[in-house]
């Protein structure tokens, strides 16, 4: 077992990895190119704000779905075992039956995110990126 480092009896010497760097370390500068303004431009602008409302609008009620739907699987798997212990068809029964389903709507819902991502955000996205990437230049 390696030896545990200790502190060093010496307080001017900052050596520890849990000791925090000296206060009079210098602070970053700041980019004399002005591309941070540039980047907070862009966060405020219109076709910005429209690719985050389109992601937020297609993500967060899809993952409340999805969400809830595993939910109920754990839920129907805990509350009745009986119900999910009843065969469908030869030995699957309908906790193997709702199981694959799990994985079906994980492939359903990933193929609609890349849908949804490739129709409604991608080209706006592309076309904002190569703005940016004018106005740094």
């Amino acid at each position: 077992m390696p030896q545990q480092q200790t502190r060093n009896a010496d307080p001017g010497r900052q050596s520890d990895w849990w000791t925090p760097a000296p206060a009079s370390a210098p602070a970053p500068a700041a980019e004399a190119d002005g591309s941070t303004e540039v980047y907070r431009s862009v966060q405020r602008s219109l076709a910005f704000q429209q690719i985050r409302h389109s992601y937020r609008s297609f993500v967060f009620p899809v993952s409340g779905v999805f969400l809830a739907w595993y939910l109920l699987y754990v839920a129907a798997q805990a509350a009745a075992p009986g119900l999910m212990r009843s065969p469908v068809a030869g030995p699957v029964n309908v906790a193997w039956l709702l199981g694959l389903l799990q994985f079906a709507s994980t492939f359903l819902l990933t193929w609609l995110y890349a849908r949804n991502a490739r129709t409604k955000r991608d080209r706006a996205a592309l076309s904002l990126r190569w703005d940016t990437q004018d106005q740094l230049r």
